[in-house]
């Protein structure tokens, strides 16, 4: 290479003048542009730091004894890594470390990416609910903290059962088990006041491949209105265990329903027609046929159970003034200007913002003096839809224009709505309006022609009240009685005063006799609860005898829900299972009995959409259900005394 540059500087000092010099300056222009060409690619980097992005991943539920990765993302070059105590898991390898980077180059601008990646291989150990503490790392002399992650871990499948429900599975031809697919309608409320709305959740659990839907029948929730709270592209999916065997579980849909009347309505269930992804079972005669697994898509129509919910109407009377809203709500009312001259242009601002039908609440009235010109207001929302209900605020704005000059005062504006969480009506009452207007009426006349909406300009007469200086004289004839025939000082007199004041006395004892009976009123609800349960429970017994497997696990669960509510003094309508366990752990329940009742629970919510168990497993279900009341009774009625 060097005699190689030799030999061309040597031809190019026997060059002419002239071309000699045209080759030094195309060689210096290409220097320049190759040097340009350089700043411009460093230039085009991304000179600023990226910032440091430190995370884990993991499933959101595993199966007992499964085994899984946990994987730590850092998007830098770190040291350094400590994690947290990962218990009940077992780490069975890792830290296993892996870089990855990748260089876009989108619109001349070169970016660079780097992902080192710290893997976990877990295994879990034991059922319920975990969640791993953040870890930490070194970036540049600066420690990173990641997040913290909530594993789900399930009952792994009784193997018996598993085994049994495959064999079934390979030896059907196309048909798929009503066990292994199935879906739910639940509410999240069974009795609400009418326009409280009422969260639905539609769930599918499956044992199979699912590969798509191709139809569903939707309820048409008559009498209510309907929102979708969540849309069904995109479904997370998670396990549970559920009398044994393991589903994957995903929420297909949400929905926020408004009930417009009364009385007890009933839901539809909902339908949907699935594509199933199946093994073919068939014996070939073919030998390669044996050696590889052959599928095949069929079509399974799963129908959920109805819903009835109980419809409360508002308590009566209702005020006359009340707006329709239902829900928690706050006020505020306000003016662009409270010293305005006359024909000047005034805005009256009222914000409503709360959790409720906001959608349809009723505009707040203001009590304008006559001495304005009054225009129709504006509306406008900023509103997202939870499972409350509307959330957000609703602004009105009114314009009103002063025609006279002096002092005004707007009446405060109240605005009535009902509050189910006390089952109540409440009145936000604004402050007063005061509003000084200046200058003279004839300073801007206005040409009323061209002015629209409702006016009232007519100025207020005080009304002045004359009295009555003639009276009528009475023309009919008086009674007459004997002298000395007075009532007062009678014997029927002081009877008067006498009977009412023992009566006001005996009335006063039993109130207050009333008072202190009612005054422990969860130690009155306590007491009562295992009797309650008891009369359940003998509904739930006539049902186990008669065969009616529904009413049986229906009236188990109510009969378990209702002496919780009475034991806990919490209304049924309140209680979910994170509350119960709580309540009942703090009130000195065990642990194995928390377990075991919610366990019950389950069973009874989840056995009317499986296939009919034996009867010996009712009736031992039943006896867990009396053993597990009788050992709350024990363990947790002294700490409600």
């Amino acid at each position: 290479m060097n005699a190689y540059l030799n030999n061309l500087n040597g031809l190019v000092l026997l060059m002419p003048r002239d071309k000699y010099n045209l080759y030094k300056e195309n060689v210096l222009k290409s220097r320049l542009i190759l040097l340009i060409f350089g700043i411009l690619t460093l230039c085009s980097f991304d000179s600023s730091a990226a910032e440091v992005e430190f995370k884990v991943t993991a499933p959101n539920a595993v199966v007992q004894g499964q085994k899984f990765q946990l994987v730590y993302s850092l998007n830098s070059e770190g040291e350094d890594l400590r994690v947290p105590d990962m218990s009940p898991f077992s780490i069975l390898m890792g830290p296993t470390m892996s870089q990855r980077s990748s260089v876009q180059i989108i619109n001349g601008k070169v970016s660079r990416e780097q992902e080192y990646s710290y893997t976990y291989i877990l295994k879990a150990e034991q059922t319920g609910t975990f969640t791993i503490d953040p870890a930490t790392i070194e970036v540049d002399g600066k420690k990173y903290q990641s997040n913290s992650i909530t594993i789900k871990v399930v009952k792994a499948e009784n193997q018996a059962a598993a085994t049994q429900q495959g064999a079934t599975s390979e030896s059907s031809t196309g048909v798929v088990p009503s066990g292994d697919l199935f879906i739910t309608m639940q509410a999240n409320k069974k009795s609400v006041y009418q326009s409280q709305p009422v969260l639905i959740t539609t769930k599918i659990y499956t044992r199979v491949n699912l590969e798509g839907i191709s139809d569903i029948q939707h309820p048409s929730f008559r009498s209510f209105i309907a929102e979708d709270l969540t849309g069904n592209d995109n479904i997370e999916w998670t396990l549970e265990n559920l009398n044994g065997k393991t589903y994957r579980v995903g929420t297909y849909n949400q929905k926020i329903l408004f009930p417009q009347r009364s009385g007890t309505i009933k839901i539809e269930p909902i339908s949907i027609e699935f594509l199933v992804r199946i093994r073919n079972t068939r014996q070939s005669t073919n030998i390669f046929d044996n050696f590889f697994d052959t599928y095949r898509t069929v079509k399974k129509t799963v129908t959920s159970k109805g819903l009835t919910i109980n419809v409360k109407p508002l308590p009566t009377p209702q005020p006359d003034n009340f707006s329709g809203y239902v829900g928690s709500l706050n006020m505020s009312v306000s003016t662009s200007q409270n010293n305005a001259n006359v024909n000047d242009g005034i805005t009256l601002k009222t914000v409503l913002s709360g959790t409720g039908n906001l959608k349809v609440a009723g505009d707040p009235q203001f009590n304008i003096p006559p001495d304005f010109d009054v225009f129709d207001p504006s509306t406008s929302s900023n509103l997202s839809t939870t499972y409350l209900g509307h959330k957000g605020t609703k602004t009105y704005e009114q314009l009103i224009i002063p025609r006279h000059p002096g002092t005004y005062e707007i009446p405060p504006v109240e605005y009535v709505y009902f509050d189910p969480s006390v089952g109540k009506y409440k009145t936000l009452k604004s402050k007063p309006v005061v509003i000084k207007v200046e200058g003279s009426e004839t300073d801007a006349p206005v040409n009323r022609s061209n002015v629209s909406g409702p006016i009232g300009t007519t100025s207020r007469e005080s009304v002045q009240f004359l009295g009555q200086d003639i009276r009528y004289i009475k023309t009919k004839n008086g009674t007459l009685k004997p002298s000395n025939t007075f009532f007062f000082g009678t014997w029927k007199f002081y009877l008067g005063y006498l009977i009412p004041f023992l009566l006001f006395v005996l009335v006063s004892i039993i109130f207050r006799q009333k008072i202190k009976e009612n005054a422990n009123i969860q130690l009155k609800k306590t007491k009562r609860a295992n009797k309650l349960a008891q009369k359940r429970l003998k509904k739930a017994a006539s049902h186990l005898k008669s065969g009616n497997k529904e009413a049986f696990f229906e009236e188990l669960s109510r009969g378990l829900w209702g002496y919780i509510s009475d034991k806990l003094v919490i209304p049924v309508a309140d209680l979910t299972r994170d509350n119960v366990k709580d309540e009942l752990k703090s009130h000195g329940a065990q642990q194995e009995t928390i377990d075991q009742l919610l366990e019950i629970l389950d069973t009874c919510e989840y056995a009317r959409y499986a296939p009919d168990d034996s009867e010996s497993e009712k009736k031992n279900l039943y006896k867990n259900a009396v053993n597990v009341i009788s050992r709350l009774e024990r363990n947790v009625k002294k700490k409600i005394k």
